[in-house]
């Protein structure tokens, strides 16, 4: 077989820990970096009001380069590098992570090495060197070493960006389009969700407008091309489970409520459901919640109350405003199953509302493709959709869970798959046209330099000339196998 298709060695798991840890320390240097960014363009550089934070930076970055020797920051294509690893940023980072590879790539700035400790002066020049630069010269890099040197600091060198093939510079001023917006739209709601969730469980103030607002932009969203967020669903952050499966299962009920032709108004009272139907989760131990193991009968007990507390919890959230009886409902039935077998037990008999057979089925395949702490390898989403189909009829409202399989199609979006060319795909988004609902849209996983994932976009209808097809799809396989995290080729 050819080696392409092999799967990779399991990496060591000290090694995943010191890949985690740098990436932390990562996040941490670039939201320094994004501070003192933005307090440049308030204060002069003599100011005193910078005195502390730069203090502060300074510690982090040169406990960093003492212990590691160096300090590099390299941007390729979307991705930053310290010290040649590729950094996963943390929810809370990605408006830092955003920010600092915007500005770099303005200035057509491509890699910044710190061979040496910094001092504060040396810290103040060289952000302000930086922002100084004019957007779009492409002798950014030329100029801004010479000035360094000129200021007697032969420490840090400074290196051009470094256009991939496909990349056009002008591409790199243009203004955001609504892949970027959706992505900033997903990790701000993602980090809303998770403040809104906290302030519950700490018996604080939980401001719910802002959450309101941002689901109105994802409805926009959905409406004008709903595989952009569908592919934002397929990011799972094991570490942030809770709020980012919130918002998958947001995403995965505004699609399906879009393509059961739903208002605007009623997109929005949709989203706002399927994004608080676990907020009664916040009730509940974290011990019980992250249990590896069964749990026991008092535990179960705590975790099949979370819908009612859910429905209680709705009821007071003031800024809410006046909340549609839908909407606490859908919260109440999201666990019921269609046979009404579910949680929590009725005393009377009703049937599962149309927003708790949405939810239950966003919800059961979000949380089958995640990792979870007891189940540390997921399912694939063919692997969700066959149980979910095998379920159907006891767990599911059949009709949506035809309508759902459609909106992700044959292949799932964020499916890794083999074509017939040896080559390896994950599928972007569902060809519209029924016909060939059979060829989606594919990325190719192809290895750049420092072994980068590529984005290649390919349409498998895509003519050979000969009256048959350049590639078809042979079958979907497993990422885990091949170490490929399927999510970086949605951002």
């Amino acid at each position: 077989m050819d080696t392409m298709i092999q799967p990779q060695r399991a990496s060591h798991p000290s090694g995943e820990r010191a890949e985690a840890e740098l990436s932390k320390i990562g996040n941490t240097l670039i939201t320094k970096f994004h501070v003192l960014m933005r307090l440049s363009q308030i204060y002069d550089s003599k100011n005193v009001a910078l005195h502390q934070f730069i203090q502060e930076s300074l510690l982090v970055i040169n406990t960093f380069i003492e212990k590691q020797g160096s300090l590099s920051f390299k941007i390729v294509g979307d991705d930053i590098f310290l010290n040649e690893q590729r950094l996963r940023y943390s929810v809370e980072g990605f408006t830092s992570f955003k920010y600092l590879s915007t500005q770099w790539k303005k200035r057509l700035i491509g890699e910044v090495v710190y061979r040496q400790s910094l001092n504060e002066e040396t810290l103040r020049e060289f952000i302000y060197l930086l922002m100084d630069l004019e957007e779009g010269e492409e002798e950014n890099a030329i100029r801004f070493h010479e000035r360094l040197r000129q200021r007697g600091i032969s420490s840090i060198d400074v290196y051009p960006l470094e256009l991939l093939e496909g990349e056009k510079g002008d591409s790199i001023l243009s203004k955001e389009d609504t892949r970027e917006i959706a992505k900033k739209v997903f990790f701000e709601t993602i980090g809303t969700v998770k403040e809104v969730i906290t302030h519950i469980k700490g018996k604080q103030h939980a401001d719910v407008r802002r959450l309101k607002r941002l689901v109105r932009k994802a409805v926009h969203l959905v409406m004008e091309d709903e595989s952009i967020l569908l592919g934002m669903a397929t990011i799972k952050n094991y570490d942030e489970y809770t709020f980012n499966h919130s918002v998958n299962v947001a995403i995965y009920a505004l699609a399906m409520g879009r393509r059961l032709g739903f208002s605007r108004s009623v997109l929005s009272e949709l989203g706002i459901t399927a994004m608080l139907h676990d907020i009664g989760k916040s009730k509940i131990p974290k011990d019980v919640l992250n249990k590896p193991a069964a749990l026991n009968e008092e535990e179960w007990g705590q975790m099949k109350r979370h819908p009612i507390t859910g429905v209680e919890i709705v009821l007071n959230l003031k800024q809410l405003g006046e909340v549609n009886p839908k909407m606490v409902i859908g919260i109440f039935d999201h666990h019921l199953k269609n046979d009404l077998s579910g949680y929590p037990k009725l005393f009377h008999h009703k049937g599962v509302s149309l927003f708790g057979r949405i939810i239950q089925i966003a919800d059961a395949y979000d949380a089958m493709t995640t990792p979870r702490i007891y189940k540390k390898i997921p399912y694939t989403p063919e692997q969700a959709l066959a149980i979910m189909l095998r379920d159907r009829d006891a767990h599911f409202d059949s009709i949506l869970l035809k309508m759902f399989i459609g909106l992700v199609g044959v292949y799932p979006i964020g499916s890794l798959v083999l074509l017939d060319t040896r080559e390896m795909g994950i599928i972007f988004k569902t060809n519209p046209d029924p016909q060939w609902i059979e060829r989606p849209l594919v990325i190719l996983v192809e290895r750049g330099r420092q072994g980068k994932g590529e984005k290649k976009l390919i349409d498998l209808t895509e003519r050979n000339g000969q009256n048959g097809f350049k590639r078809s799809i042979v079958k979907i396989l497993d990422p885990n196998k091949y170490h490929i995290d399927i999510a970086k080729y949605f951002l």
